[in-house]
């Protein structure tokens, strides 16, 4: 009798064991689901299928420009629509309230502090605008040089424009998990870094 109780004792614990064991997998794979929503396990191109299918965002970033001399940082905030890209200037003080619209060939450029616009037809740097992410996506859907890789839980689009010495190639730097654009350089003929943007905080697809 003690036998058949000590069995049964041992048969419970095992399937106790089992279910156990049955439960942590099962919650297992509800984080994995969850984190492959979020990033993690989507290949490479599927990330950069995603970036380019990056129609409209708002976002505050640092652009850092640098010459043969010095560099200098400012600080805008960025908000793209399917009809129109804003950008306006945050810092340094003596810039801040400085607004940029661009749509449909026109650029206006507001100075929201002193109440003065003024609005430039057919402008003629559009085609050499490098501040939007939208821009490197629309260059890297047009281009073909152009790359996709992992480094280290980023992943790295980078393209040719050979716009003019000063932005010969373009690298979009995205983190892995969360999908977002973290960095963006811009690169001269010599390889050196003209201008670096920093997405402090960015809403996709707003």
């Amino acid at each position: 009798m003690k036998k058949s109780i000590k069995i049964m004792w041992i048969v419970f614990f095992i399937i106790l064991s089992m279910a156990i064991i049955f439960i942590n997998l099962l919650n297992n794979s509800k984080n994995n689901y969850k984190n492959e929503k979020i990033g993690n396990n989507k290949s490479i191109e599927e990330i950069e299928k995603y970036i380019l299918n990056i129609k409209t965002y708002k976002a505050n970033i640092d652009v850092t420009i640098k010459n043969n001399r010095n560099e200098n940082t400012y600080k805008f905030t960025q908000e793209v629509t399917e009809n129109y890209e804003k950008q306006k200037a945050v810092e340094p003080e003596e810039i801040s309230g400085l607004e940029m619209s661009f749509m449909n060939g026109t650029v206006e450029i507001k100075n929201t502090k002193l109440n003065l616009s003024k609005i430039y037809e057919n402008y003629p740097n559009l085609s050499e605008n490098y501040l939007f992410l939208t821009d490197f996506i629309k260059n890297y859907q047009s281009v073909e040089q152009k790359d996709v890789k992992n480094d280290n839980g980023q992943i790295i689009m980078e393209l040719k424009t050979n716009i003019n010495k000063y932005n010969v190639t373009q690298r979009l730097y995205v983190n892995e998990k969360n999908l977002k654009p973290e960095k963006l350089e811009v690169f001269d003929d010599n390889n050196n870094i003209k201008v670096y943007i920093l997405y402090n905080e960015i809403e996709i697809n707003i």
